[in-house]
């Protein structure tokens, strides 16, 4: 019994709605709190007392670029594309009165949108990772810079787990590909 009520609950939690949910409970805001933070640092006056001018700069830069694309991108999920997957799936169900596993669908055209925005995104966590020389923090930096590189790395980490969730189990159920 237990087991089968952790089978319903695994399943519920692996369907798209419910990926959806949890995308925005888990990932969402917790991409987002880690921004604030960084960006909160990067336009304090404590921030390139560890760096030249040039390199502190351009870290700001890439660093404002990246959240701005985060932010936007967030937006279009909350707002526009998992609703529209809740909607497909509600309207799925009520329709055949049971669920049935990959009946719904995105547009490959959308998939290849959201995939072209999330590249976007890694390749300036890529251009931050290289300005940053691979988060290495020197002995030598202030706590608030060190504590700022630290932050950007664990950005790093929650933003790749939110594309992989994303990529290997939202939109290839979602892929008209996958259902032909």
């Amino acid at each position: 019994m237990l087991l089968n009520q952790s089978d319903t609950f695994s399943n519920e939690l692996l369907s798209p709605d419910g990926l959806c949910v949890l995308i925005q409970r888990e990932y969402h805001p917790s991409i987002n709190a880690s921004c604030r933070k960084v960006e909160d640092f990067l336009l304090s006056s404590h921030f390139g007392r560890d760096l030249s001018i040039p390199s502190s700069e351009l870290i700001h830069l890439v660093f404002m670029k990246l959240a701005d694309e985060i932010r936007h991108f967030f937006l279009k999920e909350s707002g526009i594309i998992f609703p529209a997957i809740q909607k497909s799936v509600k309207q799925h169900k009520e329709k055949d009165h049971k669920e049935k596993p990959h009946a719904i669908h995105l547009q490959n055209p959308v998939l290849e949108t959201i995939h072209q925005r999330q590249q976007v995104i890694v390749n300036l966590l890529q251009k931050l990772r290289h300005l940053l020389g691979d988060y290495n923090i020197q002995p030598d930096w202030h706590k608030d810079w060190k504590d700022c590189v630290n932050e950007m790395f664990l950005l790093e980490t929650k933003i790749y787990q939110w594309i992989h969730i994303e990529g290997s189990l939202l939109y290839p159920k979602l892929s008209a590909k996958h259902h032909n």
